[in-house]
Order: structure tokens, then C-alpha cells, then sequence
């Protein structure tokens, strides 16, 4: 070939190969052996802010840092001698002065004879925020920015497992009668008075305390060093103190009356333990006059005790199963009439105490390892009851300790076989903690349950904090969103970014998204409108006896599940 054909024929090359880059969306770079840069896209220089000219005549180390240089020729170095792509996610900075997050993903190719790398950038920026907001508001509540449940309880499980002479005590609060302030003056004006309160809590805490809202009108404090029955008495009187100053809201000045519960850490108690005295604390605070503080003492062990006999009240009412029933509450699809599902929920009819609710008996299933034999029995009932209605998903929640349980995933398929249940009909419901603590074992149990069809779904979500690599690592197929940022679309800002962000989440990993509690048209319109498809809550049904959910599903069109 004569030099001149030759040369236009590596012209030809490199104008098919720039054209190639262009075609991409993505930032693209081609560098040498020598660290040069051969070749760029346009989504390149506008990621970097300069033209293609400028990146082929500057030397990669004018504008990285040292730090970064030092990175950059140690990984190509890798990619040019071992010949094996090489992924890693960095920082880098826009040209418009913002800071960027990117995935970076390197080959070694041969072009025209000579070794190159091919680079080629994905910005995960909003991915990113979207993931880290997930996260605050996974660990914050919304309305009031303290921190909830799930962070407190991770902070008092840490303090406890430090040890040493500083022992933590936990004093959690109610407000008096606060439902009342609400149905009175309205949500915003409780909303605020929450705030305000808040803000108090928060301002009277000392550097090492810890402060939570754990639910609608309950907070918690969590003190470092608590040693005894005069130190939690002391801090009570200071928080009391609190309830005595008026609150300014907009509806004037008002005096909230509170209720304090405390227990204090005692050698081998554990978290679940402390806040469990915490609690009997508070309901006997609560029985008392307004403003008053009760300390988990011997009176209360004995009360405790009562407990226990409750748990042989439940071992023998799962013997007999004559007391224990279930409901089923219907899952309906964005027009609202379309049943795709229904979720079973047990219900306990104590001879005596008559109905007791699941939050006060599945606890103390879990705590005596009645849970494995209860959660079968609710499965084998439930399945039972799907035998008439095979073209809808049937949805049982798995505690952690299920998750433990040796050959789950054998139990659980077993009991679909005996009644002809197609597993994939099956979503068990896990939260986001038991995925957080999931090992090996369990992660086996739950791919040999989807190798089968069984579909996992990630319950109460934004409670607890689950990563997005969560979501890929155990093939999460549908996500709920937690039922308290349903209610609070219409007062906040941070409940309707939250939603927005898990439905987005939800619609680019391909991970279907149900909204719980689900009340009125207003929160269903605007669920609708970001993509969410499913909704349960009592706008449609509330949880129904087995004949009253059959009934329900016959006057309802079905269809199949997917």
C-alpha cells in the first residue's frame, strides 16, 4: 500500500473511532501505556469543562492532584500488565465547580496495533443523593429531625456492648393526651407543637446524650452514664422540668403534660431488654398523674413476670388453635378495584383479655421462639385459604428469627406443596434490620426460596437503613414503603421526597414498589402520579376474617400475578 492510501486509511480509522465515542452517552477516554490521553468524547468535555484540542495536548498530571495521580497510574498500570477490566467508584470535579460521583470502568483494547485503555465514566451523582437521602430519613424522623427508633436502638446496642463503669440509661417520653391537642386544633398545629418540643428535648441534651422521636407523640433519651436509681431519678426531675414551660405554636401558647419512663443498664442486660423496661416504666408512669417519672424497680420485675404467663397463655392458644385466627388485607392496583394480593395478618382472642394486638404478642412470640412454629401456622392457614383464589400473591411476614430457623426454605416450600400452592403466588415480607443482619445461611435459604419463585419483598422501608447493594445482592423483588411516610405526604416535605426517591429507586433497579397505609385520595393520587402501582390501606379495605377477605376478592375483579 503506498504511504499516502496508508495514511488515509488511518484517518479513516480514527474518524470511525471518534464517530464511535460520540455514539456513546457516557464521558469516554482512551489513554496510552504512557498515560497520555488519545482520544475523547464530547460527553467528556462537557463533563470536564474543556474541548477535545485542550484534553489531547495536556498532560494527565496537570490537573490531577498528586494523591490522584498516584491512584490513576497505579490502576492503568494494573489494567495495561494484567489485561483485566478494573471497576472503582471516585470523586471527581465538574467543570461548573460541583463535585461529581462516578463509577469508572477500564479495559485494555488494541487499536490499530497499539494498547490502549479504554475509560468510560457513569455519573451516579443523583443515584447517590438519592441513596444518601434515603439513608438520613432512614435514620431521622421526618417532621421533627431527631433521630428514630431504628438509629436510637443501634446507639444504645453499641453503648451497651462498650461496657465499663459508664452505663447507659434510656428515659422515654409521652405526651399527655396529645391526640387530643390534635383533634382539637388540627394536624399542623400538633405538627408544630411536636417541633417545638423537639427543639426543647434537643437544646436541653447534654454533649453525650442521645435523642429520639420513636413514634407519634414519643421521644427517648438516651444518657451515657446512668449509674443507679439516684442518677435516673436526677435526670428525670430534668426533664420533667421541661413540661413546665410553655410551648408556642399557632394556636397560642400551650403546657404539655408528659409522662417519663426510665431504666437503667445492668451487668448482662442487653438493648431489647433495657427498652423493655423502659416501657413497663412508662405504662405504669402513665396510670399515674400527669408529669410524673416511673423507674423500672422490683414492683415492676414483678409485673413483668406477668408477661411470662402471657407467653404460656400464647404456647398453649398455638397448641389448641382455637383462639388464633386470620385477617387478610386486600392489595389492589392503581385503579383501585383490581386485587393483584392479599397480606395475612394473625389475630389473637385471648379467653380473657379478649383481642390482643399482633405489636403485643409477636414480640413475645419472638422472645420465647414461638415465632417459627406461629409463622408456619400462618402460613399453612393462609395457603390453605389461596387454594380458592390461585391468581393472586399471598404475602406472610418473616420475622429474623424465621430467617435463622435451620431449613426454612425447605418448611416453607413443603407447606405450599401439601396444599398445591404455586410458590410464586407466595411474597414473604422482610424488614430492612433482618436484611441488615442477614449471613450466609440466610442469604442461601432466600435463593434457594427464589430459585423456586418465591418472591422477597422488603417491608417497612425507610424504617431501618438498606443500601441499594441490598436490593441487588438478595434479588429484592418489590419494596413497601413504611406506612409513616404515607401518612405524612400532606405535612411534609422530607415524606414526599422520601417517596419520590424509593419510586425512583424502585423504577430504574427494576424492584416493583407498594405504598402501606394508604388512607385517602390525596396520598393515592400522588402515589400515582410517581409511578407507585400498588397500594394497601384502609381507603380500600381494612384487614378482613377469612370470609369476609373471600367475599371482598369474589366482588373484586382479579388478576393474575405477576
Amino acid at each position: 500500500m503506498r504511504r499516502a492510501d496508508q495514511g488515509d486509511a488511518n484517518v479513516a480509522r480514527g474518524t470511525c473511532l471518534r464517530a464511535m465515542l460520540e455514539a456513546l452517552p457516557s464521558p469516554v477516554l482512551l489513554i496510552d501505556r504512557a498515560d497520555r490521553i488519545v482520544e475523547v468524547n464530547e460527553a467528556f468535555c462537557r463533563l470536564a469543562g474543556q474541548d477535545r484540542d485542550y484534553w489531547l495536548s495536556t498532560p494527565i498530571g496537570a490537573y490531577l492532584s498528586p494523591d490522584q495521580l498516584v491512584r490513576f497510574t497505579r490502576e492503568h498500570a494494573q489494567v495495561f500488565a494484567t489485561g483485566e477490566d478494573l471497576e472503582t467508584e471516585e470523586v471527581i470535579d465538574g467543570h461548573d465547580g460541583t463535585v461529581r460521583q462516578v463509577v469508572t470502568r477500564r479495559r485494555r483494547i488494541v487499536f490499530d496495533g497499539e494498547p490502549l485503555v479504554l475509560t468510560i465514566l457513569t455519573d451516579i451523582t443523583a443515584l447517590r443523593e438519592a441513596e444518601s437521602r434515603v439513608r438520613h430519613l432512614a435514620y431521622h424522623d421526618s417532621l421533627t429531625g431527631l433521630w428514630n427508633r431504628a438509629a436510637l436502638n443501634e446507639q444504645l446496642a453499641a453503648a451497651l456492648a462498650e461496657g465499663g463503669p459508664a452505663q447507659p440509661g434510656l428515659f422515654v417520653i409521652d405526651l399527655y393526651q396529645f391526640k387530643d391537642i390534635n383533634d382539637a386544633f388540627g394536624d399542623a398545629v400538633g405538627d408544630a407543637l411536636l417541633q417545638a418540643f423537639a427543639y426543647r428535648l434537643a437544646g436541653a441534651a447534654r454533649g453525650s446524650d442521645r435523642v429520639a422521636r420513636t413514634g407519634g407523640d414519643s421521644f427517648a433519651v438516651l444518657v451515657e452514664h446512668c449509674p443507679d436509681a439516684e442518677s435516673a431519678e436526677a435526670e428525670c426531675r430534668r426533664l420533667l422540668a421541661l413540661a413546665h414551660i410553655p410551648l408556642t405554636g399557632p394556636a397560642g401558647d400551650v403546657t404539655l403534660g408528659i409522662s417519663i419512663g426510665a431504666a437503667w443498664a445492668q451487668p448482662g442486660i442487653g438493648a431489647d431488654e433495657l427498652h423493655r423496661q423502659a416501657e413497663f416504666a412508662l405504662y405504669e408512669a402513665k396510670r399515674q398523674p400527669v408529669n410524673e417519672c416511673r423507674l423500672f424497680d422490683a414492683a415492676l420485675a414483678a409485673k413483668v413476670q406477668a408477661r411470662r404467663l402471657l407467653e404460656a397463655d400464647l404456647r398453649q392458644a398455638l397448641a389448641a388453635e382455637d383462639q388464633l385466627d386470620l385477617h387478610y388485607q386486600p392489595v389492589l392496583d392503581s385503579d383501585g378495584y383490581r386485587v393483584v394480593g392479599v397480606e395475612a395478618l394473625v389475630r389473637w382472642h385471648h379467653p380473657k383479655q379478649g383481642m390482643i394486638p399482633p405489636a403485643d404478642f409477636i414480640p413475645i412470640a419472638e422472645a420465647c421462639g414461638l415465632i417459627v412454629p406461629l409463622g408456619e401456622w400462618v402460613l399453612d392457614r393462609a395457603a390453605a385459604m389461596m387454594m380458592r383464589f390461585p391468581h393472586i400473591s399471598l404475602a406472610v411476614n418473616l420475622s429474623p428469627i424465621q430467617l435463622r430457623s435451620p431449613e426454612i426454605a425447605g418448611r416453607i416450600l413443603a407447606i405450599l406443596a401439601r396444599h398445591g400452592m404455586d410458590p410464586r403466588q407466595l411474597q414473604l415480607e422482610v424488614t430492612e434490620s433482618a436484611v441488615l443482619a442477614m449471613d450466609s445461611s440466610v442469604e442461601a435459604a432466600l435463593a434457594r426460596l427464589r430459585s423456586d419463585g418465591v418472591q422477597l419483598v422488603l417491608d417497612d422501608f425507610g424504617t431501618g437503613y438498606s443500601s441499594l447493594s441490598h436490593l441487588h445482592k438478595l434479588a429484592i423483588d418489590r419494596v413497601k414503603i413504611d406506612q409513616s411516610f404515607v401518612h405524612d405526604l400532606g405535612r411534609s416535605q422530607d415524606a414526599r421526597a422520601i417517596i419520590q426517591a424509593v419510586l425512583g429507586i424502585g423504577q430504574s433497579l427494576g424492584i416493583g414498589v407498594t405504598a402501606e397505609g394508604v388512607e385517602d385520595e390525596t396520598q393515592k393520587l400522588f402515589l400515582s402520579t410517581f409511578g407507585c402501582n400498588e397500594f394497601q390501606g384502609y381507603l380500600f379495605s381494612r384487614p378482613l376474617p377469612a370470609d369476609d377477605a373471600a367475599a371482598f376478592l369474589k366482588s373484586h375483579a382479579v388478576r393474575e400475578a405477576a
